[in-house]
């Protein structure tokens, strides 16, 4: 109870604002109750009303108290924030919640029960906010109507199936005597079709009584004719007289009998009358009826709806007509009705009486099997699908009963068993019904989904949601339903083409990802193969650029056993991979680019696990030769960045690692070290060209506090000048020492790196030269000569990634240099010159 209590708070204060985003809520399902064991076989209102009735009760009076006793809840509140849109939007999250609570295949009924009920609790929400405000009739209202029928189709139906699968349900010679309702009984055990249609007609009543007919609230009942009666005794004191002839006396049979009418006051309440019983009798509730017509002064016609019981005398012991004689206290009442035959008969001949009322003859066609009485007063396809079956069980049961019992029944027209048809013929008649409603409702989504489902044929139903699916227009709370659906399918074994299955449900992922539904994503990723739980979850992370949602799309890929390496890498993968932007020809400034942004953020997927360290060196990496291939110099230092400086020494620090990581460890020194070296040499040449500017010469004419000013000013001038080259010397050895890093790198910079010639060719020359203008500015005229034995030195080859261009342009720079050391008096190598 509290369960159920607290339910309802929640799904109206879900309504009542705006919901939070890819969050699961706390789960707060309603506790189990045992599935339907038995099966009501005399055709009356089954045991499965009993649970499909209990859905709401709690529920609608909590929201009652709390909409009509809260005054702060005002109609134009409500009507602008249209709070029903927030509720039905909850339905993913809370079919989330309900298919998550399912921790075995064997709980995949109750889930079903679940989701009824979800969709259940919806609608009543729905429906209290709505009757605050004024506004019409909501789509949301009749599509999760539509759906909540579905679920309660597929659990009660299946609730059977899987039930018969584990009984026996092999015939046995059974002398049932004279009791029909044994009988009926073991024909129910037997016979899944018999069974399963029962509880369609169950169903469908259920679904007419949860429509709430407006018929059934009619209070203003007179009794037993009370204006004919009044008129017919005190004619001169009756208020309202009547405007016809009425008759002259007063038994059920008047009218017809005398050819006259009642009052017209009676004639209008009899009419309202026998559409209220019709109506309780469509809903399930004949019962009820019964106690109706009593009320209101005609208990002949609730005995009229008495006589198509079974009969059946639990006095009579089994397999012997000897009645128990244990003494009057154990006598059992005798059931149903021993004449049952010769009530049928007439009962189908009242049928057919045309001055007759069409709702009373619709009453007595539904009990006695005659479809022709109860199709006039059908308006939609599930009135007629309910007309349809009532017959086909009837003449199903009267069929078993004459076949079985030994007894010389009064024998049926010919047209009563010609009525006698299969499902599928059912279906066919109301798919191509003259009557326009139902033929289109028979079009419908939902009706060839139930029409499916009833006749089992599954293969043909994921078709069709397969089919629907593809299509653009499709909403997403259907996706959610046919996605559902599957999976129900798939749980309970009915359904082994699991591509299709897969795809379906790979749909309505596609959309939870539209609505950056993180975390719904990851739970139904967790449904597909592995694969696609890899490649469908990383494309929706693409998207993801913060670090918290980050983090927490892993944390919810680890909630539900993703694999949350091959998905953070296929991220990288597939971002990294996607072209980058093509310059502008004749752009020398190689631009940072919203994709490159994108392809460096994308490394911090990478970070989060220890064991990816390696991995995220090596896609550091690649990228980075990407990004140094295309010239984009701050892109590569942007992405060098992300790792953090203990990164080596952690992945070290684990054991003994393997040759590929080590190669991998190599390649990324490599890169830092030749990124390193373009920070180092930039910082040079930034301090470099800030050298102090000299103040200008004075004049001759210059007054003394000028002169003085300017004496302050050249002094101002050398200590700024001693504190550039001091810092510049520092920069320029720097600069050095990182420039000489890349070019002595260990084994050689890149050397035995995939694809690294290209690179090699274009920045050793250029470190080389940018190590010579450090050298060469710096006055090391002789270090800068000796950059020529350093190419050329075997032990490096550095020699052999230069062009004859670019050596060319190498030694033309050493040229400057021993022209420079001639002109300070040594020789063209920096050594003293002897002349």
């Amino acid at each position: 109870m509290d369960n159920d209590l607290e339910r309802s708070v929640r799904l109206l204060e879900d309504a009542l604002q705006t919901p939070t985003k890819g969050l699961f809520k706390p789960s707060a399902l309603t506790p189990r109750r045992e599935a339907i064991s038995n099966l009501s076989v005399s055709m009356a209102p089954s045991e499965l009303r009993r649970v499909l009735e209990s859905e709401n009760t709690l529920f609608a009076d909590t929201m009652a108290l709390m909409l009509h006793d809260d005054k702060t809840i005002a109609g134009s509140v409500i009507q602008g924030g249209t709070p029903w849109k927030n509720t039905v939007d909850n339905l993913y999250t809370e079919f989330a919640n309900i298919l998550q609570s399912c921790s075995e295949e064997s709980e995949i009924l109750e889930v079903a029960k679940e989701l009824a009920r979800c969709c259940s609790d919806a609608l009543a929400v729905i429906q209290s906010l709505k009757s605050q405000v004024a506004v019409g009739e909501l789509p949301e209202e009749k599509w999760l109507e539509n759906e909540r029928n579905n679920w309660r189709l597929l659990y009660v139906l299946y609730n059977d199936r899987m039930h018969a699968k584990d009984s026996n349900n092999e015939d046995h010679m059974i002398d049932f005597g004279s009791s029909e309702k044994t009988c009926i009984s073991e024909l129910f055990r037997r016979e899944n079709l018999i069974r399963e249609s029962q509880l369609v007609i169950d169903w469908l009543e259920q679904n007419a009584l949860d429509r709430d007919d407006p018929i059934l609230h009619h209070s203003d009942w007179t009794y037993g004719w009370e204006h004919t009666l009044h008129q017919l005794i005190t004619p001169d004191s009756i208020a309202i007289g009547s405007t016809v002839d009425i008759v002259k006396s007063i038994h059920p049979d008047a009218p017809h009998s005398q050819g006259l009418s009642l009052h017209h006051l009676d004639s209008e309440n009899d009419k309202k009358l026998c559409q209220r019983v019709f109506m309780e009798i469509r809903c399930g509730n004949l019962e009820k009826a019964q106690e109706l017509c009593s009320s209101c002064g005609h208990p002949w016609r609730a005995a009229m709806l008495e006589g198509w019981k079974l009969y059946h005398n639990p006095n009579i012991v089994q397999n012997s007509e000897e009645v128990m004689d244990d003494g009057l206290n154990h006598y059992k009442d005798v059931e149903g009705n021993s004449n049952r035959d010769l009530w049928k008969s007439c009962a189908i001949n009242f049928c057919k009486a045309s001055h007759l009322n069409i709702y009373e003859k619709a009453a007595v066609a539904s009990l006695c099997g005659n479809l022709e009485g109860i199709l006039p007063v059908c308006t939609t396809w599930e009135d007629y699908l309910w007309a349809y079956m009532r017959t086909m069980v009837d003449i199903r049961v009267e069929s078993e009963i004459r076949d079985n019992i030994m007894k010389n029944y009064k024998p049926l027209p010919e047209e009563y068993w010609e009525q006698k048809l299969s499902l599928s013929q059912v279906f066919n008649i109301l798919e191509t019904s003259k009557n326009l409603t139902v033929f289109t409702e028979a079009k419908q989504t939902d009706h060839i989904i139930q029409k499916h489902i009833i006749l089992d044929e599954i293969p043909k139903l994921i078709s069709l949601l397969e089919a629907r699916s593809e299509e653009p227009t499709v909403s997403t709370h259907w996706m959610r339903f046919f996605a559902h659906l599957v999976l129900f399918f798939d749980s309970v074994g009915d359904f082994t083409n699991r591509k299709v299955s897969e795809k379906i449900v790979e749909t309505y992922i596609n959309r939870l990802s539209d609505m950056n539904e993180t975390q719904l994503v990851a739970f139904y990723v967790s449904k597909l193969g592995k694969r696609k739980q890899v490649v469908l979850y990383a494309k929706h992370c693409e998207k993801i650029l913060t670090h918290n949602d980050r983090k927490n799309a892993l944390n919810y890929a680890e909630q539900f056993n993703l694999d949350v390496y091959a998905i953070s890498t296929r991220i990288v993968e597939s971002i990294t991979n996607k072209p980058s932007e093509v310059d502008v020809p004749g752009n020398l400034q190689k631009k940072l680019t919203e994709i490159d942004e994108i392809k460096i953020s994308s490394l911090d997927w990478l970070m989060f696990y220890e064991e990816q360290l390696a991995e995220a060196l090596a896609h550091t990496n690649t990228l980075i030769f990407k990004f140094l291939t295309l010239g984009k110099l701050e892109a590569a230092h942007l992405a060098i960045a992300k790792i953090p400086h203990d990164t080596v020494d952690k992945i070290k620090s684990e054991g003994e690692v393997s040759e590929q990581t080590e190669e991998i460890i190599k390649d990324y020194l490599s890169y830092k070290a030749y990124l390193d070296a373009q920070e180092g040499f930039n910082e040079w040449f930034r301090q470099y060209r800030n050298k102090p500017t000299p103040p200008p010469e004075l004049p001759e004419s210059a007054q003394f506090t000028e002169k003085v000013a300017h004496k302050h000013k050249v002094s101002q001038f050398k200590a700024e000048t001693e504190r550039w080259k001091l810092t510049t010397s520092h920069s320029a050895k720097t600069a050095k020492t990182l420039l000489y890093n890349v070019l002595l790198f260990p084994q050689g910079w890149l050397v035995g790196a995939e694809d690294a010639e290209y690179l090699r060719s274009v920045c050793i020359p250029e470190v080389v030269l940018l190590l010579y203008s450090v050298i060469s500015e710096s006055a090391m005229h002789e270090e800068a000569v000796q950059l020529s034995d350093l190419v050329a030195a075997e032990k490096y080859g550095l020699y052999k990634v230069y062009s004859k261009e670019k050596l060319g342009e190498l030694l033309e720079k050493i040229c400057e240099s021993s022209v420079a050391l001639l002109n300070a008096k040594k020789d063209p190598f920096g050594n003293p010159s002897r002349a």
